[in-house]
């Protein structure tokens, strides 16, 4: 069953919102495994902050990336009269390792960022994932 507008501008709407978080586990994860031994805990109120600056710096970015991917993947998924989830993630990841980078070098000059290898990888194929689920995932019993 072909995607319904509605369900595409849910995507839209709500799908880059999985991005910022998705690099946060990925950085707190990372935090955890390299400095835990020697360092204090975080308290749950820097977790919280941290989180939304993940959202603040990392919500335009999706919602760019977004906006440019969307149209793509709805059309291949009305011209394939349906598209694989994981096909959707592949072509998320692969913007995503390539826009991440160049997003954090023209941030640069605002500050230091160090992320894990791979973060871009993760946001994108999040991105898209949920994008994939709120639109273009086909309908219950659609195939029937």
């Amino acid at each position: 069953m072909e995607p319904t507008s509605r369900r595409i501008r849910t995507g839209v709407l709500l799908a880059p919102l999985a991005g910022p978080p998705a690099v946060f586990a990925g950085s707190l994860i990372r935090s955890l495994v390299t400095h835990a031994p020697r360092d204090e805990p975080f308290s749950v109120a820097a977790v919280l902050v941290l989180l939304f600056a993940f959202y603040l710096f990392g919500a335009p970015l999706a919602y760019a990336t977004m906006l440019i991917l969307a149209w793509p993947l709805t059309r291949a998924a009305r011209a394939e009269s349906g598209l694989a989830w994981w096909v959707a993630c592949i072509a998320g990841a692969l913007i995503g390792a390539a826009v991440f980078p160049a997003y954090l070098h023209l941030l640069a000059p605002r500050g230091s960022f160090d992320f894990f290898p791979g973060a871009g990888l993760i946001a994108g194929a999040a991105v898209t994932g949920v994008f994939w689920m709120l639109s273009l995932r086909p309908e219950r019993g659609a195939e029937l």
